[in-house]
């Protein structure tokens, strides 16, 4: 008797366990799974240019009804029709032409709802016929032609967008890949800025081959972040810079004023990856803008803010913006802002003299000469 018990009570775990496991797909099942028992195969039949055929399958023939709802475009789903259980397919019609329908289809009974299939008809056709495809007409009126419209609207056309995002404009990407002129609001020659170890910001030029500064330098820090001295001194070899009447602001417009010793000291005095010119690379700037007699003038600022009147032949079509920083005497005043633009070059010439370019308000030369290498002028680099 113990044994026909267990044997009783092993059956009935068997089955209470297989009827909790199964899946529960009867429609009339309060528990039952919407998706199990939901239509299948949902297609969509474009009949006309105003009316479209839905087919579905279902196999569980259990249900009521079928829920049919559509949305429109972007828009929510809305029911449009309910069919009985024997019916497999629908019309939809009076539809608008050039419009994307999104359909569902649900069963229900009268206790359940099953989950949805849903389809998306794009109810338009392209230029070849075909509903929903992705044929297009170019501009010349033929399908799937190459023809296009330029930037001015005309087809065919040939006037472009300049690499500034102007039709027909005139900026474009200079050798430092660039793009100036145009609306750009940059010069042509414009080539980026560079950062001193201060953290000063200079724009920077191309003039033929060669990359220089449009500013004058004003740090008081070398590349390894020691101080210049501050203060010119009849010491010799003493790196040191002031500023022109010991004003800091006239810093901000031309700079600082630098000895030679700070030009040529092996710490460093230009931002990485440039230097202060030699003498032949002055040279070489004033050869290409036609020579000593004129390059002046086209190294100038254009008009008389900084200059003294009549700033002689100045167009500045450089773009190097020269200004006339002035010069500072190791020994003695200041002289010549607004009047004379002072630049050191690298190159040592005799004695205690080096070699240096000067601009000036009354004309159009670039003059070379040499300076005691004590005084404090101002400093343009060019990249390495």
């Amino acid at each position: 008797m113990k044994k026909r018990l267990q044997f009783i009570l092993i059956i009935a775990g068997v089955l209470f366990t297989t009827c909790e496991d199964r899946e529960r797909s009867n429609p009339v099942d309060p528990n039952a799974d919407p998706d199990a028992w939901a239509p299948s195969n949902l297609q969509a039949e474009v009949i006309d240019d105003s009316q479209i055929k839905l087919t579905w399958a279902q196999e569980d023939g259990r249900i009521s009804r079928f829920r049919i709802s559509r949305k429109a475009g972007s828009g929510s789903f809305a029911q449009i029709a309910e069919v009985d259980s024997d019916v497999t397919e629908y019309t939809d019609t009076s539809l608008a032409l050039g419009t994307d329908y999104t359909y569902r289809v649900s069963a229900f009974t009268a206790l359940n709802e099953s989950g949805h299939i849903e389809t998306i008809v794009y109810f338009w056709q392209d230029c070849d016929g075909e509903w929903g495809g992705s044929g297009v007409e170019d501009c010349a009126g033929e399908c799937n032609g190459s023809a296009k419209e330029d930037c001015a609207g005309e087809c065919n056309g040939t006037t472009v967008e300049d690499c500034n995002g102007d039709c027909d404009g005139t900026a474009f990407e200079n050798e430092c890949d660039y793009c100036v002129g145009g609306n750009t609001g940059l010069v042509e020659n414009y080539c980026g800025t560079v950062t001193d170890v201060d953290g000063n910001s200079y724009e920077s030029i191309i003039i033929g081959n060669q990359v220089w500064m449009a500013e004058n330098l004003k740090v008081i820090h070398f590349r390894n972040g020691e101080s210049l001295t501050a203060g010119l001194s009849s010491t010799h070899g003493l790196s040191a810079y002031t500023v022109y009447d010991n004003d800091e602001t006239n810093a901000d417009t031309y700079g600082y004023l630098y000895n030679w010793y700070a030009v040529t000291d092996s710490r460093n005095i230009a931002p990485e990856g440039w230097h202060v010119p030699t003498n032949d690379e002055w040279q070489t700037l004033v050869d290409y803008l036609g020579g000593s007699s004129v390059a002046g003038g086209k190294l100038k600022e254009a008009d008389t803010t900084h200059w003294y009147s009549p700033n002689t032949g100045a167009t500045n079509e450089s773009g190097f913006t020269a200004l006339p920083g002035g010069f500072g005497n190791y020994s003695g005043p200041f002289n010549y802002m607004g009047s004379i633009a002072w630049f050191w070059s690298s190159t040592f010439w005799q004695i205690d003299d080096a070699y240096h370019r000067r601009l000036h308000f009354d004309d159009s030369d670039v003059t070379q000469s040499g300076l005691t290498r004590r005084h404090g002028i101002s400093i343009r680099c060019v990249k390495d």
